[in-house]
């Protein structure tokens, strides 16, 4: 018996230093992919079109659609739902049929000197199989993986996420894949419960509880200044919003109160119906009508928050992208460039970062009182409704002198704030 015993615990003692092995081995000093660009103007531009052509309030049960993504928008969207999840940077290279994806996540700084590394590696070469990618080899570090064991672990991750029966009906709506070294190309039998399924991961029932909850304290707020008037600055509704939201939520939800309350403001500015993924919104209560503003205009109360929103729920470079994907857009056709709208889009992304990283630093300011000269600086002297010929022949593009420059002077006038310090 002591024997039995003695072998047992050489057994446990063999097994866990061979886990431990594994596990150094998994580990590298250095990256395999370093971080990248989130998503450029361009990414954008084109994911909207995508959306546009897939929209799904247009398509009939059983219509079949193509979608068509080249390697850098498959790497851009890659990254940030990477940046999502378990935080890291990736890299794909699309070829004849399949592709290669890099893989990088960074452990904290208390395992730096636990081990040899603190790097993450996973290489993963993907063909194209029945309907669907199938992982061909799989590095993990120095580490070769089994694909079929991959694939299982991939599973077992996905089923302990919930996502497992989402990923069965995705599966179910692709007829097609096809990958060139320029462009990946899906083809997909458009399903309803798909829209449903998209509902459900997009808002979980607890985000919902607290988004009726925001829009309700942004109702109260909109309606006490509508008691009285028909115009009002933006800070006379944001700032009791957040203040009221902050006090609801308490010290450990301040960031979560303030990203909601943002969010629903955005979507009541914008007039985007958040109806789309919580169709029992089309219940809630509307506001009494009151136009906001910001430093006298309606256009920069709507930059600014809507940036805002976006920082705070998707990260400051996204938000900057879609600002300046807006201005670009609108350069082309519209209302033109405006360096005006760009300086309401980051004083935005700035908020919106503040809510998520010091929140703490934003009650204190909210309840010392907030106005329009709190949240955007002057915009003086600051160019604006400049079509695209203009624009070029003074500033050139985006990446020019010129525009750096003016871009910098945006930044300066910002840091002036008090809030932001």
């Amino acid at each position: 018996m002591f024997r039995l015993l003695a072998w047992l615990a050489t057994g446990v003692v063999l097994a866990l230093a061979a886990l431990i092995l594994l596990c150094i081995q998994a580990l590298e000093m250095r990256p395999l992919v370093t971080a990248t660009d989130e998503l450029s103007a361009a990414s954008i531009s084109r994911a909207k079109a995508i959306l546009r052509q897939n929209d799904p309030r247009r398509m009939a049960p059983g219509s079949t659609r193509d979608i068509r993504l080249s390697g850098p928008d498959l790497e851009a969207l890659l990254n940030f739902a990477a940046r999502r999840g378990i935080k890291g940077n990736a890299a794909l290279t699309l070829r004849q049929g399949g592709a290669d994806i890099g893989y990088t996540a960074m452990l904290p700084a208390l395992f730096a000197d636990m081990g040899p590394g603190r790097f993450i590696n996973v290489q993963a070469r993907l063909g194209v199989g029945k309907q669907r990618l199938e992982v061909e080899q799989v590095r993990l570090g120095r580490i070769p993986l089994p694909p079929a064991l991959f694939e299982v672990l991939l599973a077992e991750g996905l089923r302990y996420t919930g996502l497992a029966p989402e990923l069965e009906l995705l599966t179910k709506t692709v007829a097609q894949v096809a990958i060139t070294p320029d462009a990946a190309k899906l083809t997909y039998v458009w399903q309803p419960e798909l829209l449903d399924s998209v509902r459900s991961l997009a808002v979980t029932p607890a985000q919902r509880e607290r988004l009726a909850a925001a829009h309700r304290l942004l109702v109260d707020s909109i309606n006490q200044v509508a008691r009285t008037r028909r115009k009002a600055d933006l800070a006379d509704v944001l700032g009791p919003l957040l203040q009221a939201a902050g006090n609801e939520a308490g010290a450990s939800r301040l960031s979560d109160a303030y990203r909601d309350a943002l969010l629903v403001t955005a979507l009541h500015l914008s007039g985007h119906n958040i109806a789309l993924v919580i169709p029992e919104a089309a219940r809630w209560p509307r506001p009494r009508p009151v136009a906001l503003s910001l430093r006298g205009r309606g256009d920069l109360a709507q930059h600014f928050v809507i940036s805002a929103a976006i920082a705070a729920w998707g990260g400051e470079s996204l938000a900057n992208v879609v600002g300046l994907d807006k201005e670009v857009s609108d350069s082309r056709h519209g209302s033109g460039f405006s360096f005006v709208d760009l300086a309401a889009d980051r004083a935005g992304t700035r908020l919106g970062e503040l809510a998520v990283h010091k929140p703490e630093h934003l009650a204190a300011a909210i309840k010392a009182g907030i106005g329009d000269a709190t949240l955007l600086p002057p915009i003086d002297g600051l160019p604006e409704s400049m079509m695209a010929s203009e624009f070029q022949q003074r500033f050139g593009s985006t990446d020019a002198p010129a525009y750096r420059q003016m871009s910098d002077e945006i930044d300066r006038r910002i840091k002036t704030l008090a809030l932001f310090h």
